[in-house]
């Protein structure tokens, strides 16, 4: 795939990760186009079946998995800072957004997970993360 066909199929990723509305790629079709996830709750990468209601064109989108290399802690701390401004958080590999999920903790300790669905890196850190308790 050329970079220019990535940077389209990865755009689309991300427009149907965020709900956003999607018009049909077929030429001359402005039909509105259906987008559902076909992800299992514990896939790290989500895929994403399109389908245009008018004429019919369809494609799926997939992630990519790369889980090398991982986030490091100057990476955390700054998705965790956009996250706390109420910003929208990117994974600094591939731009796409990340998400934070609260996970259940008996002991009341916060905890969430960071995840992102293009590449499948994820990490469970505790909440609020040190560095922002200086």
């Amino acid at each position: 795939m050329r970079p220019s066909e990535q940077q389209q199929t990865h755009r689309l990723f991300v427009r149907a990760l965020q709900h956003e509305a999607i018009s049909c790629e077929h030429a001359g079709c402005p039909g509105p186009v259906e987008t559902v996830d076909q992800s299992q709750t514990r896939d790290r990468v989500k895929t994403f079946d399109l389908r245009c209601e008018r004429c019919g064109w369809h494609t799926s989108l997939t992630g990519q998995e790369q889980l090398t290399p991982p986030w490091d802690n100057a990476a955390l701390e700054l998705m965790a800072d956009e996250h706390l401004m109420h910003q929208q958080p990117v994974c600094p590999f591939d731009e796409t957004p990340v998400v934070f999920i609260s996970m259940p903790n008996p002991r009341r300790k916060a905890k969430y997970r960071v995840a992102c669905f293009y590449c499948g890196r994820h990490i469970v850190m505790d909440w609020p993360p040190p560095e922002s308790k200086r």
